[in-house]
C-alpha cells in the first residue's frame, strides 16, 4: 500500500513486476471510490445527472436516473411561461404535454453532446421534432419557434439547456475539486 501511495505521489511507474499492476488498480479503486463518494453526496436529481451523462452504464440501466432528471427539469420548466399560456397561471394542458417531450428531448441532447460523446445532438427544431417523434410517437408543434413578441419553445429549450448545463457544473465540482486536490498533494 505504501508503495502505491509513492506511485501515485509522484505521478509516474516503471512498471516490472505483477505487484506493480495490484498497486495501480488499487490506487484506480480508491479514486474511484472518492468520485463515487462525492457524487453521492450531491442532491438526487445531479446525482442522477452525473451518472447518466458519465457513468459506465447503460441507456437501459440509467432508466431510473433519467426519470429523475425529467422530473426535476419538468418542474423547472412549469416555472416558465410557456407558449399558448397567455396570462392565466398554469399553462395548458397541451402545453404542459409539450413541455414533457421537450425536456426529453433536452435531457437527449445533453447528454449527447457532452464528453466523451461530443456529438451533435439535437440543435434546430426540425432535428428536436423528429427524435421526439422517433423516440416517443409524439408530434411536437415547432411553428414559431423563435419569436421576439412573446414566449417560444425556443426560448424554453435554451433555458431547460441553460439548466442542465448549470446542473452539470454543480455535479462535477466536487469531482473537479479531487483533481485539484491530489495534484497539489
Amino acid at each position: 500500500m505504501q508503495y502505491a501511495a509513492e506511485i501515485a505521489r509522484m505521478g509516474a511507474q516503471v512498471q516490472t513486476t505483477q505487484r506493480n499492476n495490484n498497486d495501480w488498480r488499487i490506487v484506480h479503486g480508491l479514486e474511484a471510490g472518492q468520485v463515487i463518494s462525492a457524487v453521492e453526496r450531491l442532491p438526487k436529481h445531479m446525482q442522477a445527472l452525473a451518472r447518466y451523462c458519465f457513468g459506465p452504464f447503460t441507456r437501459d440501466e440509467l432508466a431510473e436516473d433519467r426519470e429523475w432528471i425529467h422530473t426535476a427539469l419538468m418542474h423547472v420548466g412549469m416555472q416558465m411561461r410557456l407558449p399558448g399560456q397567455g396570462q392565466v397561471e398554469r399553462p395548458p394542458a397541451e402545453a404542459a404535454r409539450q413541455l414533457r417531450w421537450i425536456v426529453s428531448a433536452a435531457i437527449h441532447h445533453h447528454a449527447e453532446t457532452t464528453y466523451p460523446y461530443n456529438r451533435p445532438g439535437l440543435h434546430n427544431p426540425r432535428r428536436i421534432a423528429a427524435w421526439i417523434e422517433l423516440e416517443h410517437g409524439e408530434e411536437v408543434n415547432t411553428r414559431d419557434w423563435s419569436r421576439r413578441d412573446r414566449s417560444t419553445w425556443g426560448g424554453v429549450w435554451d433555458r431547460l439547456l441553460d439548466t442542465l448545463d448549470r446542473w452539470e457544473c454543480e455535479a462535477l465540482a466536487p469531482v473537479a475539486g479531487l483533481i485539484t486536490s491530489a495534484k497539489a498533494a
